[in-house]
């Protein structure tokens, strides 16, 4: 007998399997839920991990307040990686740009996300910021400083999880916009002046390589696997089995980075970077003005080039003594550059965590702001192993290498 034979019976198969596709639905978005999402508040509450404002001391009364009035240096530079003197002289950039602008009210229609809102300064509404210059910088310096979970900063100044995040986010805007363009902390190409004095102090130590000012290598960091194939695609490197970031990092004979290109895909080999960055374009023109050659490692340009010399682990494939001198000399030299990626990480620890994903330009301003706080460290500080020992003179311990040498 055909189902069409009897109206009721097929009316009620039609309404079962509407039930049937209803409760699929429902199995469906209840699977998709989060297991956050399916519990009581005091399950919820009992995995948060943040600190209540019940729990924490007034701004004021924080460990970063008695810390930042103490005028204790060494604890300064562990917390945020400078001194006081330093301190005050990023804070005098930074104030103008943190009372100027608001986190509020913010406008994030740039490419950098750094479009705040300006304040009217003439505007009476609201309670004043508890927020001091000081302590925005302080907590925006000590976030590079501290790994992990940000609930330590909490402790640290005395704000709660939203707090800690939204003066985070401005502080590192206002930070960026503080130094782009200030002297002791810009990435530039340093004059043909300082590229004749940079080579004396190379060749000071390594008398075989003649006409070398700057070395440099590549910072693959660590970076949190994406959802999306195509993303994890970009990120993944299969040489280091696992998902960076990559960056291309040219340090000259005192420590300074003096070209950097930054943010990229851990899938972009080294060499591919250089072109890309225009890298390699910057070597050539030192060199045609300069006679300057660059120290990089075997990974970079496949062919002979004037302007940079590479090291070498086949010393066989020296021609002459002179050359097998030079050589060991270049890969001597290309270790001062495993000294900078070794700063850049020791100075700011953060980076050995693995990165977020995100695609709000957060990553791109934590790392544009990465080289402007290690050559302010650099030329206000010190503490960097290139600068001691190609050019100890310069170093603010200068007077134990003097004595060390008599």
């Amino acid at each position: 007998m055909s189902p069409f034979d009897d109206d009721g019976t097929e009316q009620k198969r039609r309404r079962r399997a509407r039930i049937r596709a209803i409760i699929l639905v429902c199995i469906s978005l209840e699977s998709s839920r989060s297991f956050r999402s399916l519990l009581e508040m005091e399950g919820r509450h009992r995995r948060r991990r943040a600190l209540n404002r019940e729990v924490l001391l007034h701004p004021e009364l924080s460990p970063w307040r008695k810390l930042y009035s103490s005028g204790t240096d060494g604890s300064l530079i562990t917390i945020t990686g400078f001194d006081h003197l330093t301190f005050e002289y990023i804070l005098g950039l930074f104030t103008p740009f943190f009372t100027a602008f608001t986190p509020w009210c913010s406008k994030h229609g740039g490419v950098d996300g750094l479009n705040y809102m300006r304040r009217n300064m003439n505007e009476k509404r609201g309670k004043r910021r508890m927020v001091t210059p000081a302590s925005c910088l302080g907590l925006t310096l000590a976030w590079y400083r501290f790994r992990g979970a940000e609930f330590v900063l909490q402790g640290w100044f005395g704000f709660t999880g939203t707090q800690t995040n939204v003066w985070l986010r401005f502080g590192r805007r206002m930070l960026l916009k503080a130094l782009r363009h200030e002297q002791a902390a810009m990435v530039e190409f340093p004059s043909n002046e300082s590229i004749e004095e940079w080579k004396a102090l190379i060749e000071d130590r390594h008398d075989k390589l003649h006409n070398v000012y700057c070395f440099a290598d590549g910072l693959k960091l660590r970076f949190q696997a994406c959802s999306g194939l195509s993303e994890q695609g970009m990120f993944y490197n299969g040489w280091q089995h696992g998902h960076y970031i990559t960056n291309i990092f040219v340090f000259g004979a005192t420590g300074r980075i003096i070209h950097c290109v930054i943010n990229v895909p851990g899938s972009v080999h080294d060499s591919t970077l250089c072109h890309w960055g225009g890298t390699y374009t910057l070597l050539q023109q030192a060199f045609d003005a300069t006679g300057g050659v660059c120290c990089v490692d075997s990974a970079f340009l496949a062919g002979n080039v004037d302007y940079l010399i590479k090291s070498s682990q086949d010393l066989t494939k020296a021609r002459d003594e002179e050359h097998l001198l030079q050589l060991k000399q270049a890969t001597s030299l290309r270790q001062a550059a495993e000294w900078g990626m070794r700063s850049i990480q020791s100075a700011f620890p953060r980076m050995k965590d693995a990165i977020l994903y995100e695609e709000k330009g957060e990553r791109g301003v934590i790392l544009q702001l990465l080289p402007l706080l290690y050559n302010t460290r650099l030329e206000k500080v010190g503490l960097n192993q290139i600068l001691n020992t190609y050019a100890p003179h310069l170093s603010k311990d200068a007077g134990y290498f003097i004595k060390r040498r008599d």
